[in-house]
């Protein structure tokens, strides 16, 4: 018999909230699901599982460069343990030794017995996304579940998964009971086996308008460096040796909390944390509450030889369940105009904004986004407002605080989407206006409460034909293969901090070099980018660096911050490049980088190659790229900084075997477009 393939139930089989058969109903359901690879198995030939056993349990990937072994400190797997695993990549240890386990609070799971397992089974997923780093996604891994349980007899299987790029691994209570139970205490950590360095964000004590992931990201410190405030956050880089490894999670339900790594790790080992009380305002518990049967999010370990590992991977979305939207023609990814970078008053003043779509209608840009005290207008004028954008072939985005008892921020309007009435009530007017899509801010808590009220909005907006974008935000955990109504996220140190931060546009140069590596990897990212223009305090990236980012920074909606006179006094090739660069790839490519230094990425659209680069030094880079992506000969048009900081353009032709040579500025940056067979 061959591999093993794990079959999808269907919907009703699984228990699993996959439509939206109906606008009344439901889109998902809060106390009930199953794992969504939990499904139908064929085994591969019986093998000795009591051999299995005797010694260390492994899971090895197609490739069998990289493997999972799980281990026991007492004499044998039968016999209450702890249990520890360690990762392997190409014969090397990764992570050494690192604790798995829970606590919950009628069972205490941190010692196990582990029942003889069976064969692992092959994971074979197909699935398109409707806007990423690539569309057409293929997952190909191998599972083990471990059935494990505690020393009074409770259950818990831990499931493994080894891809060629990384494992994961995640808890499951499989009995059934309709009674609440609690996890108290987590044990999962992550201990490198090496010294290294790491590029991580703090996570912010709660505040007025925190935590919300907008730190700039340290740069390479040691592995192991404490922080003073509230913990780490994932998605977190590491470098050891030649191996890089980003931990992240994914497949977060309103079941848990989002995880954060632990502020003072013990040597090099992380443990994994809950949100700190304080958040929402202290709005809901911090560990987190369910019926059984119940699940963790996946905790996830990217691991590669290269950095294109991890900038290239899609593990995120592959461990994370399929979409609960069943028709998606409505969902559109596309580029925005965006009033409130340039005059944050102007969404109280329509004309000021008109000038705005008159910018998207005539860049060929989707949307536009009105946003804080749009309210102090009438229905009236907002319905007009929407009907002339329209006409003029403009979609219109809403911003909406999410507050609620959550938070004390007063932009409005707000208390509209706490309440599920409320909430519901403004879903359905927004639908008869013909609105395309929500902006929705200061959530401030990854507290089960906070989840729940994410996967609310989002299932509200979608039986309503809503789009979403997610500001003051948790970060991308795989809700846009579930969610595909979820456009982007914020949860990043944008170029709003022009307006905030003094000392914003000095980190921009580097932080922005770092963001691919990293937050960007785990989904969608709106940094509201390519600002030409100064705000409050000036920018210190070129315009090569700026216009780079509208293709380096990946968001299924790509919010231009700018004014409209700015992008108007561009040269017309790069007004040609704002009208044509996607919100949406077909392929995305790592070509070179390091984090902190620079970073060139390849995506493709189509037939089209755009190539884009950032320099995070002040010194000048020298780049001689390969191109060996294309398929043919390709007309090229070359957008850079010229030494005095004017533009610079050039139009000519590339082969696949040429090398692409270029001089990135101080702080600098360029766009290339590449047409093959034009």
């Amino acid at each position: 018999m061959g591999p093993v393939i794990l079959v999808p139930l269907s919907p009703s089989e699984s228990g699993l909230p996959l439509t939206l058969q109906n606008p009344g109903e439901r889109a998902y359901s809060p106390r009930r699901f199953t794992d969504g690879a939990s499904q139908r198995e064929r085994y591969d030939p019986p093998f000795d599982r009591e051999a299995i056993l005797s010694a260390t349990l492994q899971l090895t990937s197609r490739s069998g460069g990289l493997t999972v072994e799980v281990t026991t400190d007492a004499t044998s797997f039968d016999v209450p343990g702890r249990l520890n695993y360690r990762v392997v990549y190409d014969g090397r240890p990764v992570l050494e030794s690192s604790r798995l386990g829970l606590r919950r609070s009628d069972h205490d799971f941190s010692q196990l017995t582990v029942a003889p397992p069976s064969a692992p089974v092959t994971v074979d997923d197909h699935y398109l996304l409707i806007y990423g780093k690539r569309r057409a996604m293929t997952a190909q891994g191998r599972q083990l579940v471990l059935e494990c349980t505690s020393p009074n007899g409770e259950p818990v299987e831990i499931v493994l998964r080894a891809y060629d790029d990384g494992i994961a691994f995640r808890y499951r209570f499989p009995n059934r009971d309709d009674t609440f139970h609690t996890i108290n205490d987590e044990l999962t950590s992550f201990n490198f086996a090496d010294e290294g360095q790491a590029w991580i964000q703090e996570h912010d004590l709660p505040g007025w308008a925190t935590p919300a992931y907008e730190a700039a990201y340290q740069n390479g410190v040691a592995i192991g460096t404490a922080t003073g405030m509230a913990s780490w956050n994932m998605p977190a880089l590491f470098k050891t040796g030649e191996v890089w490894v980003l931990l992240a999670e994914a497949d977060l339900s309103p079941d848990y909390f989002g995880a954060h790594l632990s502020a003072a790790p013990i040597g090099r080992e992380y443990g994994l944390v809950p949100p700190h009380p304080g958040e929402g305002l202290g709005i809901g518990e911090v560990e987190p509450q369910s019926t059984l049967p119940w699940q963790t999010p996946w905790r996830v370990i990217i691991v590669g030889d290269s950095p294109a590992t991890i900038v290239e991977t899609g593990l995120i979305t592959h461990l994370s369940r399929d979409s609960a939207i069943v028709d998606t023609s409505w969902i559109k990814p596309g580029r925005v105009s965006w009033s409130w970078w340039s005059d944050r008053s102007s969404p109280q003043d329509l004309s000021l904004v008109e000038p705005f779509v008159d910018l998207a209608a005539e860049l060929g840009w989707e949307y536009t986004l009105l946003d804080a005290h749009w309210d102090v207008h009438s229905d009236a004028e907002i319905e007009q407002f929407i009907q002339r954008a329209r006409e003029k072939g403009v979609g219109v985005w809403l911003w909406y605080n999410s507050g609620g008892p959550h938070n004390e921020v007063m932009e409005q309007p707000r208390d509209r989407m706490y309440d599920p009435e409320a909430r519901r009530t403004e879903f359905a007017k927004l639908a008869d206006w013909g609105v395309a899509g929500i902006k929705v801010d200061f959530f401030h808590s990854d507290k089960q409460t906070g989840i729940k009220l994410y996967w609310e909005i989002l299932a509200d907006a979608a039986e309503h034909r809503l789009m979403v974008n997610l500001h003051g935000c948790t970060v991308p955990r795989g809700w846009r293969r579930t969610w595909p109504n979820l456009m982007t996220m914020e949860a990043v140190r944008g170029a709003e901090q022009y307006g905030f931060d003094e000392h914003f546009p000095e980190t921009a140069v580097w932080n922005n070099t770092i963001l691919p590596f990293t937050r960007n990897v785990v989904g969608p990212m709106d940094y509201t980018p390519v600002t030409f223009g100064d705000f409050l305090f000036p920018h210190q990236t070129t315009n090569g660096h700026e216009l780079a980012l509208a293709v380096l920074f990946e968001s299924g909606l790509l919010h231009y911050a700018d004014g409209v006179a700015s992008y108007q006094s561009s040269p017309p090739f790069v007004r040609e490049l704002l009208r044509d660069i996607p919100a949406a790839w077909d392929e995305t490519l790592f070509v070179d980088g390091f984090p902190g230094e620079f970073v060139v990425l390849a995506r493709r659209t189509g037939s089209t190659w755009y190539l884009a680069g950032i320099n995070g030094t002040q010194e000048a880079r020298h780049l001689e790229l390969p191109l060996g992506f294309l398929t043919s000969a390709a007309p090229s048009l070359v957008v850079t900084d010229a030494d005095d900081g004017a533009w610079r353009s050039k139009t000519g032709s590339v082969r696949p075997s040429d090398r692409f040579r270029l001089v990135m500025q101080p702080a600098g940056g360029f766009l290339a477009r590449l047409e093959p067979g034009t």
